[in-house]
């Protein structure tokens, strides 16, 4: 290696360990895209503006987010915290920095649309939205839903609690209240008990009920539990086991049997500030596999990650890296390589295999759940359309999105879109020979991938269109 790039190597080094130790203000933290769905449209703060927004991107400080009238995402941060972004809505993430007391600081911008904040980590981290130049604080484990249309903001409190920081003193939003402010009346707002639903709150709840279900209720790690991003990807699309000679390893359900699969199948490459290009995986589970350990192969077993030092200290994530290695691959395999940067400043995005409007899945493993398909009636847009679908303006913005979700509320499903696991879906199989397909520990969890994919119609049907 060059000396130029030993020294690149070391500046990373010491930049991800200013991220572990945190014994500094650090402004290098990296959180993912989590969900994209329809027109998604990212800015990934490198000064190339808006390009697509590929699943399991990283997202630094600065990155923006925009929807179109079709477009649902989310955000998940280290400690399983979600911003969800609705249709017709922008975001920017201002601030994703560790403080020298090692809290988490997360400023976001909702320049205009819906967004939800789902709160989650340690006392000290700090939840911060800036909407028509008003700051809401919100607490930990709580979720917050808020609204913007011209200048007005309405902040609802599902769960938890937050605050409006006025000028005069701070307004507490609590539980099942909303707040109305706008940024022409700087000093006014109007507090209220009640909550108006909207379409997207199902969305919304959804995805926090599938974090909830194969994030806390699954437990790889020997009765520690686990909290840290991208887990219950792993925990809904395949199972853990002991390789021989590898020790802790994961692998997708269905890989099994198809012998041309490798990791590196579908995705796409992506340039991120700091790091050079990287890789965003098209599957759902693609996010803790590629920047964490790295992907092995056997001839009785397949393709298989091992995650190394990523689950010590009960599931703390220590070592990300840009893209994960191939560090065994198949005879006469060459491993994926990044596009060549040029002097020019230009960084496309590259894209890798059938990268489509949909997440990847592996035939034999789980359809991803169609999330989307929870929203029963799209009539009353949300966001910045919301004033010009309606022909209101002012205060009867709201009110409009309330009466839209009143007309579809007959039809709101009593299930879930994805099946729930049974007890655990974390599979510990400790083999000589090639084990059989699933990795289950016994037959009923062998099949777990195909079975969760099918483990309701709505669930199966409702996927296979995406």
């Amino acid at each position: 290696m060059s000396t130029r790039g030993k020294y690149a190597v070391i500046m990373m080094a010491v930049m991800l360990l200013a991220v572990v130790s945190a014994q500094a203000t650090s402004h290098v933290r990296i959180v993912r895209l989590s969900y994209e769905s329809g027109n998604v449209q990212m800015d990934r703060a490198s000064g190339q503006g808006l390009e697509r927004a590929i699943l399991n991107s990283p997202i630094t400080e600065g990155s923006r987010i925009v929807t179109g009238n079709d477009g649902l995402a989310e955000v998940e941060f280290e400690n399983n915290s979600s911003v969800r972004i609705g249709e017709a809505t922008e975001v920017r993430f201002r601030q994703l920095l560790i403080n020298d007391a090692g809290d988490k600081i997360n400023e976001v911008e909702l320049a205009r649309g819906t967004m939800y904040f789902d709160t989650r980590g340690s006392k000290g981290d700090v939840y911060r939205v800036i909407a028509a130049d008003r700051t809401f604080v919100v607490s930990r484990n709580s979720q917050v839903r808020l609204l913007t249309t011209g200048s007005q903001v309405q902040a609802t409190v599902f769960n938890g609690e937050a605050r409006l920081e006025n000028d005069a003193q701070p307004v507490a939003i609590k539980k099942n209240d909303t707040l109305t402010v706008d940024a022409a009346n700087p000093q006014g707002f109007l507090l209220a008990k009640g909550v108006d639903k909207l379409p997207l709150d199902a969305w919304n709840s959804e995805r926090a009920a599938y974090q909830n279900a194969y994030s806390y209720n699954n437990d790889p790690n020997g009765g520690r539990s686990l909290s840290a991003f991208g887990y219950q990807d792993l925990a809904y699309y395949g199972g853990f086991m002991s390789v021989p000679g590898y020790g802790l390893a994961w692998q997708p359900y269905g890989v099994s049997t198809w012998s041309g699969w490798d990791p590196f199948i579908s995705g796409a490459w992506s340039f991120l500030p700091g790091f050079g290009y990287t890789w965003a995986s098209a599957y759902p589970w693609g996010w803790l596999p590629y920047h964490y350990g790295a992907w092995s192969f056997l001839p009785a077993v397949g393709w298989f990650w091992c995650p190394g030092n990523a689950f010590n200290g009960g599931g703390v994530v220590t070592n990300w890296q840009a893209t994960s290695p191939v560090v065994n691959g198949p005879v006469g395999y060459i491993p994926p390589r990044p596009p060549v940067i040029t002097t020019s400043g230009y960084r496309p995005t590259v894209m890798v295999g059938q990268v489509g409007r949909m997440e990847a899945y592996i035939p034999g493993g789980p359809i991803p759940p169609n999330f989307r398909g929870v929203i029963t009636d799209h009539s009353g847009l949300v966001g910045a359309n919301a004033q010009r679908a309606s022909g209101a303006a002012g205060g009867s913005f709201f009110a409009h999105n309330s009466r839209a979700m009143d007309k579809g509320s007959a039809g709101t499903r009593t299930g879930h879109v994805f099946a729930p696991p049974a007890t655990s879906t974390w599979a510990y199989d400790s083999f000589g020979s090639a084990p059989s397909s699933g990795f289950g520990r016994n037959g009923a969890a062998a099949s777990g991938g195909t079975s969760r994919s099918t483990g309701s119609s709505s669930s199966h049907n409702s996927s296979s269109h995406r």
